[in-house]
């Protein structure tokens, strides 16, 4: 099916090459995008996890390279990120395993990448949505529903009906957003054949000399944020402070609003204690042992792809550089397109 690569390109795109930068994206990319401040980052390390494994399943002979190429990005994974929380490796396996499923069938890439990305971007939003319930029940989406109907009828005057759940709304929001992302992500995975082909006969020879100063560094001082201090946290915190106020100066609120919110605050508070410090380090031990025992089989696959990551910073480092003269989103297109098919096609 893809026989009619040149073979300049089919030597350049080995399956090794991409499953490092698929490595890279999800052991490097994650601080590089941080420190450039780009919001949406988990978006787009998903998004990036699409080209690569539908890639991998282009240029291989086997499916079973994505399941390989897989279990080595998660063993760098926990060699170069080692306090990475778990469910990024459960991530991590279930894009390796639907991405094998999908692309059994080599009769037609576009529809498997459609379907890869939806999928990826499906399970990504959802994720988010699942934890967020288990760490506060239905009581954070009744919380958010109440702060929006209290806030636009009282103080805005909107007349908001009370039958709609907004809490519900705002998780349909926040999963569609995700889906119309898979959707474009798939979309253009589909076209990949094309323009690797386009692309590698325009991208002209770079100058690397380029140092990684040039790109902003993520603060290693500073510790790691748990979830209280990340946005999303500061939000729900804001959000119950919120209605907890108003379930005493609304009389359309009854006050016991204010003792769910408050058992809700310190159940999350209780759970996170019990994962973070009891169950997570226990699990995450014994997983990384098992990882670590495993290494050995993939032991020079794992030095090679490692010894390109200096190689592949500097290349984004330029790639950041060079799109210095454009700003806002125009910068933004052009750094994640010239950084894509730089590292992909770079010799």
């Amino acid at each position: 099916m893809f026989d009619n690569y040149d073979k300049t390109i089919s030597d350049n795109l080995s399956v090794l090459k991409i499953t490092a930068l698929w490595a890279f994206s999800e052991s490097a990319l994650g601080g590089i995008l941080h420190a450039l401040t780009i919001p949406f980052r988990g978006l787009f390390i998903n998004a990036a996890a699409v080209l690569f494994i539908s890639l991998i399943a282009l240029f291989s002979k086997s499916n079973k390279e994505i399941l390989k190429s897989t279990f080595i990005v998660i063993i760098i994974k926990a060699i170069v990120s080692p306090h990475t929380p778990l469910t990024a490796y459960f991530a991590v396996s279930m894009q390796g395993i639907i991405g094998y499923l999908l692309f059994l069938p080599k009769n037609n890439f576009r529809l498997s990448a459609l379907l890869l990305g939806i999928f990826t971007l499906f399970f990504s939003g959802i994720q988010k949505i699942i934890i967020l319930t288990v760490l506060f029940g239905n009581t954070l989406w009744n919380s958010f529903n109440i702060f929006i109907q209290q806030i636009s009828n009282e103080f805005l005057s909107l007349g908001i009906h009370s039958d709609v759940n907004y809490g519900y709304v705002l998780i349909f929001l926040y999963i569609a957003l995700h889906v119309a992302a898979g959707i474009i992500t798939g979309f253009y995975t589909g076209l990949l054949p094309k323009k690797v082909q386009f692309y590698s006969r325009q991208i002209p020879e770079m100058v690397l000399e380029i140092s990684e100063e040039s790109i902003p560094k993520k603060d290693k001082k500073g510790k790691k944020k748990n979830w209280i201090m990340r946005p999303t946290g500061i939000i729900i915190l804001s959000v119950s402070l919120a209605v907890i106020i108003l379930s005493y100066v609304s009389p359309s609120l009854k006050n016991n609003v204010a003792l769910e919110i408050i058992i809700m605050l310190i159940r999350s508070i209780l759970l996170t204690i019990i994962w973070y410090f009891l169950l997570a380090p226990f699990v995450k031990k014994l997983f990384q042992k098992y990882l670590l025992g495993k290494k050995i089989f993939y032991s020079q696959e794992i030095d090679l792809i490692i010894n390109m990551f200096p190689q592949f910073r500097k290349i984004v480092a330029y790639c950041w550089k060079s799109s210095s003269t454009k700003t806002g989103l125009k910068r933004l297109h052009y750094f994640f397109s010239t950084s894509f098919y730089y590292l992909l096609l770079y010799k």
